[in-house]
């Protein structure tokens, strides 16, 4: 199936959709987004997406706007588009206006863009078999990564390096040494049966496929707590797990070339494989 986009309304094939060079999206990007897992064509963690977008819009003080008809508005598109496994795309920004810092006084009407798109994922599930490699890279990124912002150049930056790897993703540190989460996905670490991860606040994005995993961790096993964890210690772990929209559960099992416990995906991550499988197919089945 093809992709499709909408932009204010509008649909087209997304090569033939525009946007003012003076949108504040372009200029500042001073916009949000979100993605979203498109199964059968349904929306996965719908009512989470659209809570963290609301955040967002909040955070960075865009004017009261109107998620109902929004949300509406997805889903429509990707009924057009009859894509049954895919992603859609959403980008907020705070409008077309004359180029300047301030915002646009009065506000102007803001710009939005869908885009959905088909999904494989193929790939994806051989390295889920196999896992992954990883780097680590510096964290670049600006103050409030909890803020899901179209400003990702430090992540853009860290990924590039990664692929220059042969890197499935970077693993983010800080300039103190500790870690913080990775470029498009959300990373926890095991030690036994005890699952951690980066506390939740200025410096991660708080990821729905994380929150969502955390809820199933006694499920299979294992206990949760927030931790900081540098990266010399981060090696030391018995399991690196990735948590996200398209990746869902994915284990790392090299970082900087060197091998996670055995080098190969752990039981953890596994077992939680399996249980995040389970609670789709419920849902699908709902």
């Amino acid at each position: 199936m093809p992709s499709l986009a909408s932009v204010n309304g509008a649909i087209s094939a997304p090569e033939n959709a525009r946007v003012s060079i003076w949108d504040r999206g372009f200029l500042f990007g001073d916009a949000v987004y979100e993605v979203m897992r498109i199964y059968r064509g349904r929306c996965w963690l719908e009512d989470e997406h659209f809570a963290r977008l609301a955040r967002s819009l909040g955070a960075l003080e865009f004017p009261l706007y109107d998620l109902a008809g929004l949300r509406a508005r997805v889903r429509d598109l990707i009924r057009e588009s009859a894509i049954g496994e895919g992603t859609i795309y959403i980008q907020i920004t705070r409008g077309s206006a004359p180029r300047t810092h301030a915002f646009p006084d009065p506000p102007v009407p803001p710009t939005e863009v869908l885009v959905v798109r088909p999904y494989d994922d193929a790939a994806t599930a051989q390295l889920r078999e196999t896992g992954v490699a990883a780097i680590t890279q510096p964290d670049l990124r600006w103050k409030r990564r909890d803020i899901k912002t179209v400003n990702l150049l430090g992540n853009v930056l860290a990924m590039e390096h990664a692929r220059r790897a042969g890197c499935y993703e970077a693993v983010l540190v800080d300039e103190h040494g500790y870690v913080t989460e990775s470029t498009h996905t959300s990373l926890l670490w095991v030690h036994g049966q005890r699952v951690q991860g980066t506390p939740e606040g200025p410096e991660i994005l708080p990821g729905t496929t994380r929150a969502r995993t955390l809820r199933m961790i006694a499920s299979v096993g294992a206990d949760f707590e927030e931790a900081r964890i540098q990266i010399d210690d981060l090696r030391g772990a018995d399991e690196l797990i990735l948590v996200g929209t398209t990746s869902e559960v994915l284990s790392i099992v090299t970082l900087d070339g060197q091998p996670i416990a055995n080098g190969k995906p752990g039981p953890v991550s596994r077992r939680l494989w399996d249980a995040y499988r389970g609670e789709v197919e419920r849902w699908l089945g709902a």
